[in-house]
């Protein structure tokens, strides 16, 4: 057996899978977000139901995805977020003491029409954070407040990635 099988092989598996995915209707992400379609129904979302501090941190988080540039749009959408968030007590010692919380931040949303108020689209997002607990009151509240940022910024882009995916597949024909 030859050192260059291998390859070979490995070279003809690539070949096979692009012109696999050339053959069906793959589009990535990355390529619909850039679709100025896509982007242009992204930059016209207005969000409503954010009005605590997390929910500043998870608007803000959308308004990067969604309209990056700041581009003034009329307003054709409306997202309408609710959030939940709980902690769990996750590293629990023999004495009872907590060392470590898993923050759950949950986020179910719909999308609508402005000028009519239909429901267009709707889901759910969950994401979990941990964070230690420590002896000094203050490292844990900043540990808990680094572990908010993380789950805002990654519930935002996640519902950034769902309205696209969403208006990608709007804009291509079955």
């Amino acid at each position: 057996m030859s050192s260059c099988e291998p390859v070979a092989t490995r070279r003809a598996v690539l070949l096979g899978a692009c012109l696999t995915l050339g053959a069906c209707t793959f589009r990535p992400l990355l390529h619909a977000k850039a679709d100025d379609s896509v982007r242009n129904e992204l930059e016209a979302i207005s969000i409503t139901g954010l009005d605590d501090r997390l929910g500043q941190l998870v608007r803000n988080a959308l308004l990067d995805d969604l309209n990056p540039t700041g581009a003034a749009v009329p307003s054709r959408y409306i997202l309408d977020v609710e959030l939940d968030r709980s902690a769990t007590a996750l590293g629990i010692q023999l004495d009872d003491v907590i060392t470590r919380f898993n923050l759950t931040l949950s986020a179910s949303f719909q999308l609508l029409d402005s000028a009519s108020g239909n429901l267009l689209y709707q889901s759910y997002v969950q994401r979990v954070a941990s964070y230690n607990v420590s002896s000094a009151p203050y490292a844990t509240l900043a540990a808990e407040v680094d572990a908010e940022r993380r789950l805002a910024r990654e519930v935002g882009d996640n519902i950034g990635t769902l309205l696209a995916v969403h208006f990608a597949r709007q804009g291509t024909p079955t």
